[in-house]
């Protein structure tokens, strides 16, 4: 995954996260994940992220319908409080309104995915030759079987407040599943949210 530094690109991106940030909030964090999940970070390998001591949330300083949405739903403050954990035992802080050194801010969404095999309804059979003659096979397949499911993907941006770009990002993909527990759904939220920002700031 190459990090385009081309300030429009970025700052396109931004813009993006910006519109889309948390709209689609119903996937990785709400349902589960079926396998284990999979992380990567990109970042901008020239930003001197050693400046940075304080952060703010997007959505505290962007008042959107999305930003209004993920204050008061209970899994966006789980996955907040979360996150917040980790930034303090990086050494960051929550810093007033303009003055802080970045935002942070994130969204997730999921996409259904049918997956079939096994073959067309009907008779099916097979002549094979071997070393003592012929055998045949004959068999009935009641159509191909349909699985469903959803993939979910998380990620997390790290934009720069002075000049609006992301400078770092995290994602974390996987298969979901339904019907977890509570806990279930909380450790999760704790499990991706430490893996992603683990490796924020970068070395």
């Amino acid at each position: 995954m190459g990090f385009n530094n081309n300030p429009r690109s970025i700052s396109g991106l931004a813009k993006h996260m910006r519109r889309a940030g948390g709209f689609l909030l119903c996937g990785l964090f709400i349902a589960g994940c079926a396998d284990k999940p999979t992380y990567q970070v990109d970042y901008d390998q020239t930003f001197p992220f050693s400046g940075y001591q304080t952060y703010r949330w997007y959505d505290d300083d962007h008042n959107t319908t999305e930003s209004q949405y993920r204050r008061y739903n209970s899994s966006d403050k789980r996955v907040r409080n979360t996150a917040n954990q980790e930034l303090i035992q990086r050494g960051f802080r929550e810093g007033p309104r303009d003055q802080a050194d970045f935002w942070v801010n994130y969204h997730v969404t999921r996409r259904q995915t049918q997956k079939v095999t096994g073959q067309e309804q009907g008779m099916h059979g097979g002549v094979a030759a071997g070393t003592y003659g012929r055998s045949v096979s004959v068999g009935y397949s009641s159509g191909p079987s349909v699985k469903t499911y959803e993939d979910g993907t998380a990620v997390f941006d790290v934009i720069d407040i002075r000049t609006g770009k992301i400078v770092w990002r995290g994602i974390a993909e996987g298969r979901l599943k339904n019907n977890m527990s509570k806990a279930d759904r909380e450790q999760l939220t704790i499990t991706v949210v430490h893996e992603l920002l683990e490796q924020f700031p970068p070395n």
